[in-house]
């Protein structure tokens, strides 16, 4: 196994952690020592996004490479489009292991999505390896989120639902590295074939009930306090209103002042809950070091999506692009093409983890609109010029490197952060007159964006060169997927383009490739003389 050429990946992948919590991305209030030891072996993304601020449709993302609006898994608890590839399925056709424990939150629960290995902790009795052994060895608990009085899980560390998740990581890795097969027996379709493992945290999401055994461990005077919304209401659209007005309490909505101590009292258990994860990538980070394929391994960890944690006096995730949900961690350590230690401004987000688990695999085709996180931190891959989140149709997000600009569809309104000027992001400078130009060209990206979530359809001899450069901006790959109908028909319509003083060879990208339909393609016929 330590000798293969092509790396086993490691996907750690938590639930609602917000990047501006860990010290990788500048926190000073709460120890992680292994998520540091893997950001200096490492790359951090510092403008990482998610593809969307819930949980099931950003995971399909990652799955797929598309935009919600690609997938079409809108909301949780919905399929993706029938026919969707999968990243599971194109790394076992590339010669992959592929395995996926812990957390999972794809809907249906049922598919396996082509993971040939899982062992879960969510879903039903017939699903969830966790209540089987959670209820097994607890046989009086009625829930695999038990609590005390002091909102901790009620046993002890080693029975904690993360700690069962990574220890199923950390049993795969054993007994894969060791007999070449899952911890069942299942074996790989090629023999000694690399492995691609997906570890699932559910948090610091809810429950939020840390173990005892770090309790303590965050100093809660140094943790941030929740901001409060400094922002009048007729400046916040109509559907961050009505969820404020029907998540908080009456008492809250009208004094967010009231609810202080509860609030920091709940995000410091988010934050102990951040001190367990750290420990647990350090057990998995040991297991490959122990099984002798840590050289070997490149490890990638992140979230789904951040959290605002009663920031804005909003609750949970939702319809809202503040920084601190829409931004997630991203850090890809072990990589021998990256410079250990440094940090990456590109553009990117949980969009790209399927094409930069690819390329590790050898496999460079188009997957959905991703983009390897390995080139563009290495620059090799072209840079985005902005980058997109949904939240169902309530909300389009883009980013650039200063603004975060949102649309809410149907309502006329839309929003404007500058996050250099404004990190906190407490003006909304959309319609000012001096933002009209950005504003419009962030429209423009939303509606190219709309349109490639569903499949560029033009006709070819449309692919004009102008046409072309704009949709390999957003996808440099997009000529993989193409379907090409009716090129130029015949060498005398060449011709004219060129007298035309226009390149007449701007359809020469459709020899070679399949043409669903056509009248007559010039390449096929003999090219005339030119007349003396």
């Amino acid at each position: 196994m330590g000798t293969q050429q092509r790396r086993n990946v490691v996907m750690i992948m938590c639930d609602q952690l917000r990047p501006d919590f860990l010290h990788a991305y500048g926190a000073d209030f709460i120890p992680t020592p292994n998520i540091d030891a893997l950001a200096s072996e490492g790359v951090v993304f510092d403008n990482a996004i998610t593809a969307s601020t819930v949980c099931g449709p950003a995971r399909m993302s990652f799955l797929t490479g598309l935009p919600v609006s690609g997938h079409d898994t809108w909301t949780n608890e919905q399929p993706a489009r029938e026919g969707t590839e999968f990243l599971p399925e194109r790394l076992t056709a590339a010669g992959y292991m592929t395995a996926a424990v812990g957390c999972y939150d794809h809907f249906p629960l049922e598919n396996n999505f082509g993971y040939q290995y899982r062992n879960v902790m969510t879903g039903d009795d017939k699903i969830c390896g966790y209540r089987k052994y959670l209820m097994g060895k607890h046989p009086e608990t009625t829930t695999i989120y038990p609590k005390d009085d002091d909102n901790r899980f009620l046993y002890s560390e080693e029975d904690f639902y993360d700690r069962w998740s990574a220890d199923r990581a950390t049993e795969f890795i054993t007994c894969y590295a060791k007999n070449g097969t899952a911890p069942d027996g299942t074996a790989p379709q090629t023999k000694d074939a690399p492995f691609f493992l997906y570890c699932g945290f559910l948090s610091p999401h809810g429950p939020i009930i840390p173990p005892r055994e770090v309790k303590g461990t965050v100093d809660p005077a140094r943790i941030p306090a929740v901001r409060v919304q400094p922002r009048p209401d007729e400046d916040i659209p109509d559907i961050e209103l009505y969820r404020r007005a029907f998540l908080n309490p009456t008492e809250v909505n009208e004094n967010p002042h009231v609810a202080d101590e509860a609030r920091m009292e709940e995000r410091t258990r988010y934050c102990e809950l951040i001190v367990e994860i750290d420990t647990l990538v350090g057990r998995i980070v040991q297991s490959l070091k122990d099984a002798g394929i840590y050289e070997n391994t490149t490890i990638l960890f992140t979230s789904d999506h951040g959290s605002v944690g009663h920031d804005y006096n909003v609750v949970t995730k939702g319809p809202w692009a503040y920084h601190s949900q829409l931004f997630i961690p991203m850090i890809i350590s072990n990589a021998p093409e990256l410079k250990k230690g440094t940090h990456c401004d590109a553009l990117c987000g949980s969009l790209d983890i399927g094409a930069t688990a690819l390329e590790l695999a050898g496999d460079t085709r188009a997957f959905g609109l991703s983009r390897s996180m390995i080139g563009l931190a290495a620059g090799t891959t072209p840079e985005r010029e902005v980058n997109l989140s949904e939240f169902c149709d309530g909300c389009k997000t883009l980013v650039d490197k200063r603004y975060t600009f949102t649309y809410y569809p149907f309502t006329e309104k839309t929003c404007m952060f500058d996050r250099v000027a404004d990190p906190e992001e407490t003006v909304n400078i959309s319609g000012r007159p001096e933002y009209a130009e950005i504003e419009r060209r962030f429209m423009m990206h939303i509606v190219d964006f709309m349109i490639l979530a569903k499949g560029v359809r033009l006709e070819a001899h449309d692919v004009t060169p102008n046409i072309r450069r704009g949709i390999e901006k957003k996808h440099p790959k997009f000529l993989d997927n193409f379907d090409i109908a009716f090129p130029l028909n015949s060498w005398e319509e060449v011709e004219r383009i060129e007298r035309a003083g226009l390149d007449g060879e701007y359809n020469e990208f459709c020899r070679g490739r399949e043409i669903k339909a056509q009248y007559g393609v010039y390449f096929y016929q003999e090219r005339p003389k030119k007349k003396q």
